[in-house]
């Protein structure tokens, strides 16, 4: 869920457009209405995107967060 914020918050940052920004707010404001033994399970199966709201990227990035990892889109974000 903070990872998803923070790159809404880099991307509107950057002007990038509202439907990007919109769709990692989205995204964090469901991760954190679901349980989070629901989203490994997901992510483990590979079904984060059957969540509404949730496409490839933002799926993505929950499942590295899951791992305890910082994301990629994340870091590329932080780097520019």
């Amino acid at each position: 869920m903070e990872a998803l914020r923070r790159i809404a918050f880099l991307l509107e940052r950057a002007h990038e457009p509202t439907y990007r920004v919109r769709a990692f707010r989205n995204a964090a404001d469901l991760a954190g209405r679901t349980p989070r033994d629901e989203l490994a399970e997901r992510a483990r199966r590979g079904t984060l995107t059957e969540l509404p709201g949730i496409g490839k990227v933002t799926a993505l990035v929950i499942e590295e967060a899951l791992r305890g990892e910082v994301p990629v889109y994340l870091r590329r974000l932080e780097a520019t």
